[in-house]
């Protein structure tokens, strides 16, 4: 196995972040020396069967690491020119969208259809989306899909006591993983289409998972990974990749809110957001492994180092840091640089993140996650941006 070695508010105008480009440049010529492993772990991701919830992951993974004028960190995220064709993030889009189910769900229509998911399809929605700005060819046929997924979420998927949106379609459950699946795509909806309605909505599912999923845990308040309405744990457990889908998705909607013209009328619920975040980031960098790795579980189940939400986790530390500089300082991107290089020091000579959890298997290790992958360009796309801004 070859190990590669790596030795107070946004402005609506993302880049100008003048206070950190002195402790960023060192950061600049490490990443350059290091940029090359990026598209040894894409290859890998791409190479991988996905199910619903990684072909958005993937695609979102993509995005950042190829197109990233497009994500919601960039410059032209909701429609505008970005300059180039985003065709490797349409093309994962396209597959989400031709495997999509008769009631709307994206990336399912996959083996016997059967996906108990009501959320993961949603993780394509975006870049579905996406399709109808950028691909004026498919234009209706990217906005049918992406109009289905909305509407299967909003008015389909099952709901819970408080009104949250069911993370399963067949009982009415919150899982962390929820807030990355469907929450952001509502948010962007919202954004691409002047909807202040679905920003709020897209909100109030983060604060409801919330609300459902926190517990105190030995290092801060974090969240467990399954609850069912019905009053019991599925999973008590707090699992680090939960929190982590739980940081990713709710950064994503703060960012897409501040990117609005309605950024300045949502202050207070991007402030909670940002909190929330901030929140995820303190308990789990404070249980880092002395492999510098976050462990699986920090309660209820094993404690073994994972790449994977450590990668996703890293990533969050990036962005924030750099969007939030007043919020988040220093010490997050110290800690994500040390993170960062446990990560790419475990990647294989197949371009895969190890160890990480089986993403079917919560308490196990294993060999190749989808997910994992996807995160590493995630982390290795934060860390790009970071470094020029």
């Amino acid at each position: 196995m070859v190990l590669w070695l790596i030795g107070c508010w946004l402005t609506l105008a993302v880049g100008a972040y003048s206070s950190n480009a002195t402790i960023a440049s060192p950061e600049a010529a490490a990443y350059d020396n290091y940029s090359g492993i990026g598209p040894s772990i894409r290859a890998a991701m791409l190479a991988s069967i996905r199910t619903s919830w990684e072909q958005g992951t993937a695609a979102g993974g993509i995005l950042e690491f190829d197109d990233p004028e497009y994500s919601v960190f960039g410059s032209s995220p909701f429609g505008g020119d970005g300059g180039n064709f985003p065709k490797s993030t349409l093309q994962l889009a396209f597959s989400a969208a031709v495997r999509q189910t008769p009631d709307g769900r994206l990336s399912q229509d996959i083996g016997d259809a059967l996906d108990g998911a009501a959320l993961d399809g949603a993780s394509a929605g975006s870049v579905v989306l996406l399709g109808s700005f950028t691909d004026p060819s498919r234009s209706n046929y990217w906005l049918d899909a992406a109009n289905a997924e909305l509407n299967y979420i909003l008015n389909v998927a099952p709901r819970t006591s408080t009104g949250a949106i069911s993370h399963r379609a067949d009982s009415r459950q919150y899982w962390a993983d929820g807030v990355y699946m469907g929450f952001p795509y509502i948010a962007y909806y919202g954004a691409a289409t002047h909807n202040s309605t679905l920003l709020q909505v897209a909100y109030d599912q983060c604060r409801l998972y919330r609300d459902a999923l926190l517990i105190d845990g030995p290092t801060g308040k974090l969240w467990a990974h399954i609850y069912d309405d019905n009053g019991t744990w599925v999973d008590e457990g707090i699992w680090g990749s939960g929190n982590a889908w739980a940081a990713l998705g709710m950064l994503r909607v703060a960012v897409t809110i501040q990117k609005t013209k309605f950024a300045s009328d949502m202050i207070p619920q991007v402030h909670n957001l940002t909190s929330w975040i901030k929140e995820i980031l303190d308990g789990e960098f404070a249980a880092l492994l002395p492999s510098n790795l976050i462990p699986d579980y920090i309660t209820g189940g094993p404690a073994f180092g994972d790449a994977s939400s450590s990668a996703a986790l890293a990533s969050v530390a990036y962005r924030v840091a750099a969007l939030y500089p007043q919020q988040f300082g220093r010490n997050y991107t110290h800690v994500a640089a040390r993170v960062r290089n446990a990560v790419l020091g475990g990647v294989t000579n197949l371009g895969t993140l190890s160890p990480v959890v089986n993403p079917l298997v919560w308490n196990e290790t294993g060999l190749l996650s989808t997910e994992s992958q996807a995160f590493g360009l995630m982390m290795l796309s934060a860390w790009r941006d970071w470094t020029r801004i």
